[in-house]
C-alpha cells in the first residue's frame, strides 16, 4: 500500500511539473504575394546554423510549455518574403561571404532575429492558444556595413477547440501575420532603394 501511494504521489509531482509539448510555427507561405514592384536590389539570406537548430520553449497552458524550432520554421517564409520585395534573393552560408556576394551580386544581407512569446486561455489544455512572433532584421551592405533594420511584430490566436484539432494554429497564425507586415516593413524602408 505504501508503493501504490508512492508510485501515485510521484505520478502527481509529474503531472503538476508540467512539460514542453512540440509544435511549429510555420507559416502560410502562399498567402505572401509579390510586390507589385519590387526594389531591383540582390539579397542575401543569413540564418546562422545555431540560429537554425535553435529551439525554445515558451508557456502553454495547464502549466505546460510549447517547444519548437522558430528560425527553420520560418526561414522558407524569410525567404519568400525577401523574393517578394527584392530583384533577386539567395541563401548565404556565412553573413560575409565574399565569394556569394560577388557570384550573385548582392547589394545587402539579411540576417533575421526572431523573438516569440506564448500563452494559453486553457488551464486544463498544454496547447498555446495565443501567440506572439516578432521578427527583427538587420540590413548591412556587401561590406558589411549596417544599412537599417527593419521589424515587424505578428500576433495569433485560436480558441481551444481550433487548438484540439491543430496545436500550432496559433504560432503559424502569429509568424503569417509576422512576415505579412515585415513585407510591408521592407516595401517602405528608403534606405533599401
Amino acid at each position: 500500500m505504501k508503493n501504490c501511494k508512492l508510485l501515485l504521489a510521484a505520478l502527481l509531482g509529474l503531472c503538476l511539473a508540467g512539460c514542453a509539448h512540440p509544435m511549429n510555427i510555420r507559416p502560410d507561405v502562399e498567402s505572401l504575394q509579390p510586390a507589385a514592384t519590387r526594389i531591383q536590389k540582390n539579397v542575401g539570406l543569413y540564418v546562422s546554423p545555431a540560429n537554425h537548430a535553435l529551439e525554445v520553449t515558451t508557456a502553454g497552458g495547464g502549466g505546460d510549455n510549447v517547444k519548437y524550432h522558430p528560425y527553420a520554421d520560418m526561414e522558407t517564409g524569410l525567404y519568400k518574403v525577401l523574393g517578394n520585395v527584392f530583384a533577386n534573393v539567395t541563401v548565404v552560408h556565412a553573413p560575409h561571404d565574399a565569394a556569394a556576394i560577388a557570384q550573385h551580386a548582392l547589394n545587402y544581407i539579411v540576417e533575421p532575429t526572431i523573438t516569440t512569446n506564448s500563452s494559453s486561455s486553457g488551464v486544463f489544455t498544454w496547447m498555446a492558444t495565443d501567440f506572439t512572433v516578432i521578427v527583427s532584421c538587420r540590413v548591412s551592405d556587401a561590406e558589411g556595413k549596417d544599412v537599417t533594420a527593419v521589424s515587424a511584430t505578428g500576433t495569433g490566436k485560436a480558441d481551444s477547440a481550433e487548438v484540439r484539432h491543430d496545436f500550432s494554429v496559433a504560432g503559424e497564425r502569429a509568424s503569417s501575420d509576422a512576415l505579412a507586415k515585415l513585407q510591408a516593413a521592407f516595401l517602405q524602408a528608403e534606405a533599401l532603394k
